[in-house]
């Protein structure tokens, strides 16, 4: 009795988890003999690697606009995701997501104060920013016949790979991998001098995300990805929402959404609608309550 109970406690993480392994395997289906699709998500998912099935709508908007071609389907993928279920495929699809889970559940789950949570989130919006303006710039020069590729390298398709974990470990390391590049025994290792600065970096910023992740639950996705800071503008507007009945909430005396939530938001300074632009809808809120206070509305 005492394990179906907590199993009923635990459906939701059941469910979701579920869901991250299935959508990752799939995401990376090619490995299993499955074909790739036309199919784009609002995830981070990197256009190098063979083996994925389905397009990251970040990444294809970027392509897309270096070549100055305008990224429709992407923009209508991000905008809608946004709209109608706000960054749910962040909490339940997302590969990098997933990961960044993994290592919440074995970090230290840190929390920080909800202003110094605000600001930094605000940094992913001009993170996104930035990159929008280089993938403009590359593709206005290209429609001009002044490419300016040179001066971006391998990155001139895709500039924000540079600081994207989920590139840098499903298409750097994927091809290093593949192509026999690593040191493959211990007189070898003197060939990694070799290896380019931009390399380095990448992996810099990936032990970087990864070391955030494990301090503070989810600190890349909240303050670094740059289509989650994008998705945000528009998740306060969801059509399904996460929703709070004050009614049936214990307040500051229970706190315990607040303290599974791994976005950091500050669930009870909500009365009806949580409209946190940095909400996943993990639900983990949801599974939490002891009162059944929170439930997802339309």
């Amino acid at each position: 009795m005492a394990e179906k109970k907590k199993f009923k406690s635990y459906r939701i993480s059941i469910l979701r988890t579920t869901t991250q392994i299935i959508s990752f395997i799939l995401i990376f289906g090619g490995s299993f003999g499955l074909a790739a699709s036309f199919i784009v998500l609002p995830i981070m998912a990197p256009l190098g690697n063979p083996y994925t099935t389905v397009a990251g709508a970040w990444q294809l908007m970027e392509f897309l606009l270096t070549m100055a071609i305008f990224p429709f389907i992407a923009i209508t993928v991000i905008a809608l995701g946004s709209l109608l279920i706000g960054r749910a495929f962040c909490g339940w699809v997302c590969p990098f997501g997933f990961i960044s889970d993994v290592i919440y559940y074995l970090g230290k789950k840190k929390r920080v104060s909800n202003p110094t949570n605000n600001a930094l989130y605000k940094l992913s919006i001009f993170i996104a920013a930035v990159f929008i303006f280089i993938d403009v710039t590359i593709g206005y020069n290209e429609y001009m016949g002044s490419s300016i590729y040179g001066y971006f390298g391998d990155f001139a398709r895709e500039p924000s790979s540079i600081i994207d974990p989920t590139s840098t470990i499903f298409s750097l390391l994927f091809w290093y991998v593949a192509w026999g590049l690593y040191p493959k025994n211990v007189t070898e290792l003197t060939t990694l001098v070799s290896y380019p600065l931009a390399f380095w970096f990448r992996i810099f910023v990936l032990i970087i995300a990864i070391l955030m992740n494990y301090f503070v639950p989810r600190a890349w996705c909240r303050w670094i990805c740059p289509l989650g800071g994008i998705m945000s503008i528009g998740t306060p507007y969801k059509l399904v929402k996460v929703y709070l009945d004050p009614s049936k909430c214990l307040g500051p005396t229970c706190s315990l959404c607040v303290k599974s939530c791994p976005m950091g938001i500050p669930i009870l300074d909500y009365k009806g609608h949580i409209s946190n632009p940095l909400c996943i809808s993990c639900l983990k809120c949801l599974e939490a309550c002891p009162t059944k206070a929170i439930s997802v509305k339309i």
